[in-house]
Parts: C-alpha cells; sequence; structure tokens
C-alpha cells in the first residue's frame, strides 16, 4: 500500500495501492488492503439540528482528534457525579465524528469500513448517503459494506453518528453496572478494501472468515484444522485455490495444505483444511506460549487475490476429579485478576500500547489467568494473553439484570460475535454463560455451546442467590468476600474474591481455595482499580468512592504492594521485597519471598530471622508472607533471603522521608511510541526523599509542562494539572503531534527539586498489512525413506529403493539437486521387514555397510543454511547395534567433524525402539550455491553395521 499524506488540517487522504505494498519477503496480500483510520477525525459532542452528514457540511469549527477517543474526558473521581450506576444521564450523549479520506481502488474492488468497537449505537454515512445502522453492542466488532457509497479516486465524506444514549434494548443497558458506561469511538477503525472474490469477516456467520482448532494435542504431535470461508461477489463461478501455510515463529513454512473448490456466484464455500504437525512441535502453556502462524493465501487463475493470517497454539484442557484444571496433561491451579479496560480521565479509549503493557504487567506477576470483567475486550488485549502465556476467561456485557426477548436477543448477537472474533485465540479457555451475581442462564450457555464446544462456560454466579453449582454450564465460578461455602461435587473458581494492598486478603482465599481438589481457580477482584458510581442504595452500608482502591494495581497501573506478594507466590526466580510503607505499619514489616527463609536486618543488626508465616489461614499457599511484629520508626531494613542456608536476594528499603525531589518516568518504554495521537503514553512523576524512596503520604500538588512534537490530554476542566497525588505518584496523559519527534516533560512542585525528562515519537504507519507482516521462508523439506525392495515407506515420505550397487543416486526435486551415495565397501540394501517405534518404516529398512565409511555427495543445492537430519537404526539381528558415529562435514565453511551424541540413551534392541525415533544425527551445513556437500559417517565401534535408513533435509536460513 502507498500513503499519501494530502491534507491534515481537514483531513488525511489514503491512497490504496494493494500491488505496490512492500511486504517481507515471502508474504502476499493479494487485492487486500488495510489502512488504519484512527489519525485525523472531526468531533463534536452533542446532536445538532442540521444533521452533518452532507459532503459541504462546514466542520471547521470542530474539534480535530484522534481514535481511540473518549467522548468526554472525566476527573480522576468523575467530579463526584450525583447518579446512580443505572446511569441514565452521566455520559449519555450522541457524538459525531467526521473524515475525508480519497479511495484509491480498483472499480471491481470491495470496500469496507471495519470497526473494532463503538459506544453504544451507530449509524454511517458516506457522502451523505445513510449506509446503515449498527445497534447490538458497543463492546464488539462490526463492519459496512460502503463499496456502492464511493467514489473511487475522489475525497468521500465520512460521517458516524455514535450514540451512547441510555438504552431500553442493548446490554448491559437499561441496568445497573458497577462499571461506567463511557462514550466514544473508542477501538480502532479500518478501512478494508477486497477482491469481490475474497475471506469474510470472522462474525458473518458461524462459518465465516477463519476458524482455527486443534482436535488432536498430544505431547509430540498435533493436529490443526482450518476453515476458511470465501465469498464470491461475482456474477460468474470462480475457480479458486487457496494455498495454508503453517509456519514456526521463526517464520519458516513447516506444513502445507493446498484446497481447490469451484464457488458459485454470489454464494460462499467454506473451505476445510486439516494437517498434522510432529516436526518442530511445541505445546502452548503459560510458561512457554508457543504460536503458530496460519497464513492462507487465496488464488484465482494462480494469481493471489487474498489473504488471511491468524496465530494459534496447541493446548489441551480439561477438567478432572482429584485434580482439577489439567493442561497438557498436566494439573495447574490458577491464580490471576479481573481486568477492567478502562483507565482514569480517558475511559475505554485505550491505545494498543496500553493493552500490551497492562497484560504484561500482569504476567510479570506471574498471573496465569485474567478474567475480562464483564464484557468482550480489545483484539490488542487477547492477543498480548496469547503471546505472553495468560490464559482468559472472557464474557459479554452483563451485570446483575437481564431484559425482554429484544434485549436477550441482542446479547445473543454479541455473544456469537464475541466468539467468532476472538474463538482463535488459544488464551481463551471459557466463556461466560451467565449473569453477572445472578449465575447459569440456559439461553446463554446454549449460544455459547452451539458457537463453540470446544471451550467451557462459567456461570458467573453469586454465594447469594441462584443455583448453588454450575448448572446448566461447565463451571461453578462464583463470588467469594467473605467465607462461601463450597459445592458439593462442582468444578469451581471464585471469579472474584477480596483483596488488599498488604496482600493479607488474597492469601486467605487463594489459600483456601487451593485446599479443595475441586476448586481450580482463584481470581481477584481487581486487577487494577477503576471508576464505579454509587449503587442505586443511599446507605453507609452500600456506599462508595468513585474510584476503587483495593485494585493489585492503581487506577494508572502502578503497582501496590500486593503486587510484589503475587510474584513470590507464583515466579521462580528468587526474589524478596519489603512491603512500602502503606502495607509495613501498626508494628508489622511485611516482606514478600519465594525464598526459605528470611532476615531482616535494621540498620545492620538482625532482627529476626524466620520462615514464612505458618498461618492456618496460608496452610496452601507455596509462598506466604514473611511477617515481621517490628515497630519500624527510622532508618533502614534490609532483607535477605535464604535458599538451603544461602543467601540468594536481598532488598533494601528506607524509612520514608521528607519530600526532596521529583522523578519522571514512562509507563512504557520497550514499545514505539507513535506520532499523531492515536498512541499515548502515561508521565509518572514520583515524589521521592534523600533516599529514593518514594513518600507515599505525600500530599504535594504536581504541575506538569510539556514542550516539542506534544501535548498532554487535558481540557482544563478534570483536574489533571496540576496532578493530584496517589501513593506518592503524580501521572499524566501525553500524546504526539502530527509531525515526529522530542516531547520534554517537565514536573514541579513546591519546595521540591523539579524533574525533566524526554521522549521520542516516530512516524504512524496507516497500512496495516504492512506493519504486521512478517516474513515467510516457504523452503522446501525432503522426506526420503530408504530401503530395499517391497520396503514399507513412511507415510508422507519419498521413496529410494536400491539393491546392491545401484540406485545410488537420488534427485531431489523440490531442491532442484541431487544426493549420490557411496562407500569403498559393499553397499547393502534390506527391505521387506517390519519393526515397532516411532517413524519405524523409516528405521526397519535400509542400506549399510558392513565397516568402513558411508560417503553423501549433495549437489546443486542453492546458497543457504541447510539442516540434514540421517538415521541409522541397525536391523540385522545377529550383529551389534551401532550407537556410536562419527560425522564429517565438508562445506563452504569449510570440514567439520564430531562424534555424534544426538540420542541420550544407546540402542539395544534392532526390531523396536520403544517410543522413540531411530537413532538420528542432526547437522548443519552451508552451501555456496557451486560447492558440493560432502558428508562423511563412520563406525566408531570395532563391531557393526553402519546403517542410512533415511535423512529428512530442510533449508532454516
Amino acid at each position: 500500500m502507498k500513503l499519501n499524506y494530502l491534507l491534515f488540517s481537514l483531513f488525511i487522504s489514503t491512497l490504496t495501492f494493494a500491488q505496490n505494498t512492500k511486504l517481507p519477503k515471502g508474504f502476499k496480500a493479494g487485492d487486500r488492503t488495510k489502512t488504519n483510520l484512527n489519525i485525523g477525525w472531526k468531533f463534536h459532542l452533542g446532536d445538532l439540528e442540521q444533521t452533518p452528514t452532507a459532503t459541504d457540511f462546514d466542520d471547521r469549527s470542530w474539534k480535530e482528534v484522534s481514535v481511540p477517543h473518549t467522548s468526554q474526558l472525566v476527573s480522576y473521581e468523575m467530579d463526584s457525579i450525583k447518579e446512580t450506576w443505572v446511569q441514565e444521564k452521566f455520559l449519555r450523549d450522541i457524538s459525531w465524528y467526521r473524515k475525508k479520506i480519497k479511495i484509491d481502488a480498483k472499480p471491481s474492488n470491495k470496500i469496507y469500513l471495519e470497526f473494532e468497537a463503538i459506544h453504544n449505537a451507530t449509524e454511517l454515512w458516506i457522502n451523505g448517503k445513510k449506509v446503515g445502522k449498527y445497534a447490538v453492542n458497543g463492546y464488539v466488532p462490526f463492519h459496512f459494506d460502503i463499496t456502492d457509497f464511493v467514489t473511487l479516486g475522489k475525497e468521500n465524506t465520512i460521517a458516524i453518528k455514535a450514540d451512547n444514549s441510555y438504552s431500553q434494548t442493548i446490554a448491559p443497558d437499561p441496568h445497573r453496572t458497577d462499571y461506567v458506561k463511557f462514550g466514544g469511538l473508542y477501538r480502532d477503525v479500518y478501512l478494508v478494501t477486497t477482491n469481490p472474490v475474497h475471506i469474510t469477516f470472522n462474525w458473518e456467520d458461524y462459518d465465516a472468515g477463519v476458524h482455527i482448532t486443534t482436535p488432536t494435542v498430544n505431547k509430540h504431535n498435533g493436529t490443526v484444522t482450518i476453515k476458511t470461508t470465501v465469498n464470491n461477489d461475482h456474477g460468474t463461478d470462480k475457480k479458486t485455490k487457496i494455498v495454508t501455510n503453517i509456519i514456526t515463529k521463526e517464520g519458516l513454512v513447516l506444513r502445507k495444505v493446498i484446497s481447490e473448490s469451484t464457488i458459485k456466484a454470489h454464494s460462499t464455500h467454506t473451505f476445510r483444511q486439516s494437517v498434522t504437525v510432529e516436526d518442530n512441535y511445541h505445546l502452548w502453556s503459560p510458561d512457554s506460549p508457543y504460536l503458530y502462524r496460519v497464513n492462507s493465501v487465496l488464488y484465482t487463475d494462480n494469481e493471489a487475490i487474498d489473504y488471511t493470517e491468524n496465530t494459534f497454539g496447541f493446548r489441551k484442557f480439561a477438567l478432572e476429579k482429584g485434580k482439577g484444571f489439567v493442561l497438557n496433561g498436566e494439573p495447574l491451579f490458577l491464580v490471576g485478576a479481573n481486568r477492567h479496560q478502562n483507565y482514569p480521565n480517558i475511559g475505554d479509549a485505550i491505545p494498543n500500547s496500553f493493552h500490551y503493557n497492562e497484560a504484561l504487567q500482569y504476567k510479570e506477576a506471574g498471573m496465569n489467568i485474567l478474567r475480562l470483567s464483564h464484557y468482550t475486550q480489545d483484539d490488542a488485549f487477547l492477543q498480548a494473553c496469547d503471546e505472553l502465556g495468560i490464559l482468559v476467561y472472557e464474557e459479554p456485557s452483563t451485570w446483575i439484570e437481564w431484559g425482554d426477548d429484544a434485549w436477550f436477543s441482542n446479547l445473543e448477537t454479541a455473544t456469537r460475535t464475541m466468539i467468532r472474533n476472538h474463538r482463535n485465540h488459544p488464551s481463551i479457555i471459557v466463556w461466560g454463560a451467565g449473569i453477572n451475581h445472578r449465575g447459569p442462564v440456559p439461553r446463554m450457555q446454549t449460544v455459547a455451546k452451539e458457537e463453540d464446544p470446544f471451550r467451557l462456560t462459567a456461570s458467573a454466579s453469586s454465594p447469594w442467590n441462584g443455583v448453588k453449582n454450575e448448572g446448566v454450564t461447565d463451571v461453578h465460578a462464583t463470588m467469594d468476600y467473605r467465607r462461601t461455602e463450597f459445592p458439593e461435587s462442582a468444578f469451581t473458581m471464585v471469579m472474584e474474591h477480596g483483596s488488599t494492598p498488604d496482600a493479607e486478603v488474597n492469601q486467605f482465599h487463594i489459600s483456601r481455595y487451593k485446599g479443595n481438589k475441586n476448586n481450580f481457580a482463584a481470581i481477584t477482584w481487581l486487577g487494577a482499580d477503576y471508576n464505579h458510581l454509587q449503587p442505586d442504595v443511599d446507605d453507609d452500608q452500600w456506599k462508595r468512592d468513585f474510584m476503587t482502591t483495593y485494585g493489585v494495581l492503581s487506577a494508572y497501573r502502578i503497582p501496590k504492594p500486593v503486587y510484589y506478594w503475587y510474584q513470590s507466590e507464583l515466579v521462580a526466580t528468587p526474589m524478596v521485597h519489603i512491603a512500602d510503607e502503606t502495607a509495613s505499619n501498626n508494628g508489622k514489616v511485611r516482606v514478600f519471598s519465594n525464598c526459605q527463609e528470611v532476615a531482616l536486618y535494621h540498620n545492620g543488626t538482625l532482627v529476626a530471622k524466620q520462615l514464612p508465616d505458618n498461618d492456618l489461614t496460608k496452610v496452601n499457599l507455596n509462598h506466604p508472607s514473611f511477617t515481621f511484629k517490628y515497630q519500624w520508626k527510622e532508618g533502614t531494613l534490609k532483607a535477605v533471603g535464604y535458599t538451603n542456608g544461602k543467601e540468594v536476594t536481598e532488598f533494601i528499603r528506607h524509612k520514608e522521608a521528607r519530600p526532596q525531589h521529583l522523578e519522571i518516568d514512562f509507563n512504557i518504554t520497550d514499545q514505539p511510541f507513535y506520532a499523531g495521537g492515536s498512541d499515548i503514553r502515561l508521565v509518572h512523576a514520583s515524589i521521592r526523599d534523600k533516599n529514593g524512596e518514594v513518600v507515599t503520604t505525600a500530599t504535594n500538588k504536581v504541575e506538569f509542562s510539556i514542550s516539542g512534537a506534544g501535548e498532554f490530554i487535558d481540557n482544563g476542566k478534570i483536574n489533571a494539572n496540576p496532578a493530584r497525588i496517589f501513593n506518592g505518584v503524580a501521572s499524566i496523559y501525553i500524546r504526539g503531534n502530527k509531525t515526529p519527534g522530542t516531547i520534554t516533560i517537565t514536573a514541579k512542585a513546591t519546595g521540591l527539586k523539579s524533574a525533566k525528562t524526554s521522549i521520542q515519537t516516530i512516524p504512524f504507519n496507516t497500512d496495516e498489512i504492512a506493519t504486521k507482516a512478517k516474513a515467510i521462508y516457504d523452503f522446501p523439506i525432503a522426506k526420503v525413506d530408504i530401503g530395499g525392495a517391497k520396503q514399507l515407506v513412511q507415510f508422507e515420505w519419498k521413496e529410494w529403493t536400491g539393491t546392491g550397487n545401484t540406485n545410488l543416486s537420488y534427485q531431489l526435486k523440490d531442491f532442484n539437486a541431487q544426493v549420490e551415495i557411496s562407500a569403498k565397501e559393499n553397499i547393502n540394501w534390506l527391505g521387506d521387514t517390519a519393526m515397532l517405534g516411532d517413524l519405524s518404516f523409516v528405521g526397519t529398512d535400509g542400506l549399510y555397510v558392513e565397516k568402513g565409511t558411508l560417503t553423501l555427495k549433495i549437489n546443486k543445492l542453492e546458497r543457504g543454511t541447510y539442516e540434514l537430519e540421517t538415521f541409522h537404526h541397525s536391523r540385522r539381528a545377529n550383529v551389534k547395534m551401532t550407537n556410536e558415529i562419527e560425522i564429517e562435514i565438508i562445506d563452504a565453511n569449510g570440514n567439520f567433524s564430531r562424534k555424534s551424541d544426538d540420542h541420550v540413551v544407546d540402542y539395544y534392541q534392532n526390531d523396536n525402539t520403544g517410543e522413540r525415533k531411530p537413532l538420528a544425527i542432526k547437522s548443519n551445513f552451508t552451501t555456496n550455491g557451486s560447492t558440493d556437500i560432502i558428508i562423511n559417517l563412520k563406525n566408531l565401534q570395532d563391531k557393526g553395521d553402519l546403517w542410512l535408513n533415511g535423512f529428512v533435509l530442510r533449508q532454516i536460513k
């Protein structure tokens, strides 16, 4: 795609030429383009007497904004708005967005606008004509076909009405919720162009887009099934071919499957492809989240016209009595948090960089599960969970109450959309099939199972009403803020349990639930603090702050002391941490560590050396906290962690002193910061004392200033600047201007030394395909099974059959190369035999020499680096098994020899390798494209034959 910025003051003009897109090696996109439209919108809050949809409507007075965008910024405590959590009026506004774009596409192309989500109902106009309305849900994706509304090669006007009004039919309305219904165009927007023959969107139907499943997952191999639905919008039938590659994380094509079909005019066809993976096989798990790529290219008349790419992982899970949750055959207790997507001030308008960074924070705490409460969340967050190895429980948008049939119909559609859109994510293991607090709902259960019978469903129950088990769902998911009684037999997860900054409450609940094998997960309420309104009951018992205070992270995602207890409990790396004074107080110093013992020193003098807390409420934990009863009034504490009597780690904390200076850091430093306003960063200014400790009791207000290529996110009405302090830290958002450059931020506070720092923005590439595309190395792979007459050829391997000193060369057609075998001694061939073991049909026959050296010569290979695996299982019963082989390689780098040690245990039976493959040697070599490769194989034992049963040759670079 070629992108030209023609006008920035009023519009961005996007020119899309699929054939000119510069993509990585081996990557084909066909006619498909996908342009990010996040930058350069005009925005107006509130409805207008004159509908602002005409191309000549004067929007010069409208504010220029970028997506993600919230319709209204709010203060940290939402201005203490006097409205209950039904939220009939607060933020319940109509927003208008306009944008002008130039579209250059083929006249035959299909053109779509794709929205990841808008709050809450959406109407779309193109060039003054109404395209349609989507009024189903504000948390799921949708698209409009705008092909018949655009003018190619000219300026087109997009007008969007985002209606966040209180609704009777769009869940979670019209009911109370403990989360705020923010407004706006708050997730990514794309312009998509395709060939008339194209892969559909995932959410269009059950058979739509791409659906990936792994019906067989073994420890050493698996089967993946890919369903790809293609629509033919032509008026004639079209003969199509789809080429699907399974690709390793290094970009190497591992397996390829090709299917063909003639698709009738104006109809769809679903290609169903399955393939086994045995080589380079990896399981997906929280400890090793290996992702394969599935890249499918669609062809007509041998020309690439469309593509799709997804990731998947091989994993299987089950609930087993006496074991609980079992992942890939191993019991795993799940510990994690609930995640609300919103942030202070900006609501749900969160860039992808924030989604990834927050998932990373939970991962670094050691958490292995997150519940996405209480609504469908961003694609970027799910992708982060896939990549990082975090299991997910996702649910549609509900809370406590439900509506009539029209309401349920919309919820059902939203649930189907959620599942279809996210079903390929290996991180997801549970779909919500209940109304939060109320328990399982048959209609939600059947919808979830119709769409995805392979995952678990959860009841979303509470201990005060509804059924006391899983009901019609798979899992009893309940809340426990006190001490809820367990069901008698149901598999149970506590989907919400209490949390406190000192981690005491967290430890109580997690230990308790780990004590029963039918319980398999403990998920704290909650991951990060968030805004909510007042209950509809006005009394002291239920009155609450407008911002929660019990998250593991603060609202601005700064870890609280409890975060470090999770690390001590769940992370293997040795650590010790002294909780700050928000948790170490009242005569107790709390230390979190995964060491066996901790010694605490005050000003160099030993206070105590002790074991973890021996408390009945913590008995089932891996690493309970260490509570030192000590009145810490001044000076320095040092905690030293010991394992097996040896010091392995230490941590030092100083008593908080008077505020002295400020320090600035950013919430994200390991990702690119994009210019244009679609990406943002949080600036944290911490108040420090002379020792560098954060002064958690500080009350100073911090004033920020900014210069260079950025600005604050602040309308002057939300008390963002000067910023309030929360546990010693003030925070403010920044975004980049249109032009990339350096942004400099200064933080000042009365009586404190100021701080200054800078951050660099880079250009924002709107070509989504080019941005995300990775190289595909489609190198040939040759698997050759060698044997004598009537040999049994291994499934999906090529046959090389010979007799005596004949047939000693083999043409590698896919490589356009040749392999020759030679020896000074007589070469013998064996076939028509059988044995047991992995790759038994390779190992059961072959060729051999009774003494001397076997030489393989490979010529005409293209320049590159190759991996060669040769198999050497001895088959003659009356001859000693050969286990010691020397291999010499002569390649472009010279010659290299080694004794094979690829097998751990020697082989002793010539007709049985057990569950191992035959004795094999893996070697790498490099060719310059002209010199022959020589491989010499020699038996180092004084007795025995030297066999060659077969080989696998693959290019790796």
